[in-house]
């Protein structure tokens, strides 16, 4: 590939428009860099590209969320709350803990949060093209919101757990700080360390909070970046900035609770509670929770991770969410109702899931900035139509994670936060354990990548 020459995925703003618009799409996707990058219009359409990228199915499309899922299950049929019986043997292989790292679906998941990162980059470095001050600003927010989306999905997926307390200096991956425009030189870097790339994702959120608004169609906004670091201070264990972050967006994004626990999903444009979310039309993005969760009248492939009556039992009676789910004709399997839509947006982050935060926040610091933990696990069971708890422990506020946010990417993440592992014995007796911090709990750094990079660390337990 010439020096002078970018890969940009230039998909633009038709693609996102009204229906009127659908069929005005530009088809090229290839374009010389000094052509693209000269124009404020091909920074915009680079920018546009970057969201396109997250909506692909290996990324925000789906897969990202699935992977948690696969993870965090036990392979062990009496005691699993789900189960993968779904012909991609590279998913099965995260079912079963035994992944491989010529893993071509790691591969192309690693690859393409790269790409976003590099997206991003692109847009940053090239801002002083775009005119408008206000628009450059807000561009800034946006790219650096998506940059570090990536990142955080890649340090949780391809390092080990970030550990609260300590020094995280474990090997986390490859930090890009800069765009790269030519494919041909030697690109070999080390991994950074996990805190390395801890600060780089909560200093790219700050700078989005910074620079977006407070709306923004869409598109992220700034309660879309303060909610990922109200995540991401969870996922470290600093429950003070978890709990601040979280109340930030409770309080003050305008976002609500839908009125029903059916209406959070399958909807092809933002609702209420939609904090972030992932838009998949006709002709972009691709919705893989709809591909591997779903019935094939409903837009799956049957069902390939369906769900067990272990995690039906942990539901109390009365519930909708228990209920919120169908059994498949074709096979009997029981299927989530939660994505039943091919074309529907993918939920990355929900409101419900800051109450949830802030609950867990509070609990843990002995607070009750905004509402108390009971209050705010008793608001999202009342929207449940699930009796009110009476009391609360940390315990009750996890189960009601599991049954609020099932399926949807959060399982090995809270397994690994809380250092709690996975019991894979047969009959759920605990003599069968994987711990939170296992070597196979990590995703390989894909084989094409240690191939090509030959200052990379590979993760113990794989080799090529």
């Amino acid at each position: 590939m010439k020096a002078n020459k970018i890969i940009l995925y230039l998909f633009f703003a038709a693609l996102f428009a009204s229906c009127e618009n659908e069929l005005n799409i530009d088809p090229k996707q290839r374009e010389d860099a000094s052509v693209t990058l000269s124009t404020e219009g091909g920074i915009t359409n680079v920018l546009t590209g970057t969201y396109t990228l997250a909506a692909n199915g290996n990324a925000y499309g789906g897969r990202i969320l699935l992977y948690a899922d696969l993870l965090g299950v036990s392979g062990a049929l009496n005691t699993t709350d789900f189960r993968w019986r779904g012909s991609y043997g590279e998913l099965r292989q995260m079912y079963i803990k035994a992944m491989l790292s010529d893993n071509a679906i790691i591969e192309g998941t690693y690859s393409r949060c790269y790409e976003i990162i590099n997206a991003a980059n692109t847009v940053i470095e090239n801002i002083d093209k775009v005119k408008d001050p206000a628009k450059q600003t807000r561009m800034i927010g946006e790219a650096s919101f998506l940059r570090s989306l990536a990142y955080f999905d890649l340090v949780r997926f391809f390092a080990k757990p970030y550990v609260s307390g300590q020094a995280n200096t474990q090997l986390g991956v490859v930090i890009r700080p800069n765009a790269i425009y030519n494919f041909n030189v030697d690109l070999s870097k080390e991994r950074s360390t996990v805190d390395e790339v801890y600060k780089v994702i909560i200093d790219g959120l700050n700078v989005a909070y910074t620079n977006l608004p407070a709306e923004n169609s869409f598109y992220a906004d700034k309660y879309a970046a303060k909610a990922l670091l109200a995540r991401v201070y969870l996922q470290q264990g600093n429950y003070t900035q978890a709990r601040d972050a979280a109340n930030d967006v409770i309080q003050n994004s305008g976002h609500g609770l839908s009125l029903t626990y059916a209406a959070a999903f399958n909807h092809d444009t933002d609702q209420t509670e939609d904090v972030f979310a992932i838009q998949i039309t006709k002709q972009t993005g691709l919705n893989d929770l709809n591909t591997f969760y779903e019935s094939e009248d409903n837009g799956g492939r049957g069902g390939d991770f369906s769900i067990r009556d272990h995690y039906l039992e942990k539901f109390s009676d009365p519930d909708d969410r228990a209920t919120f789910n169908y059994e498949n004709a074709a096979n009997g399997r029981i299927l989530t109702s939660k994505f039943t839509d091919q074309f529907a947006d993918v939920a990355v982050i929900r409101l419900a899931e800051m109450y949830l935060i802030r609950a867990e926040a509070n609990l843990r610091l002995g607070t009750t900035v905004g509402k108390t933990p009971l209050d705010d696990i008793n608001t999202i069971r009342s929207r449940a139509k699930a009796d009110p708890l009476l009391t609360v422990t940390v315990d009750d506020i996890l189960l009601e994670r599991e049954l609020e946010l099932g399926m949807e990417g959060f399982l090995i993440h809270d397994i690994k936060r809380t250092k709690r592992s996975i019991d894979i014995s047969e009959n759920g007796d605990g003599s069968s354990l994987i711990l939170y911090d296992a070597n196979n709990l990590v995703f390989p750094i894909p084989l094409k990548e240690t191939d090509a990079n030959k200052k990379i660390t590979q993760n113990p337990g794989y080799n090529n």
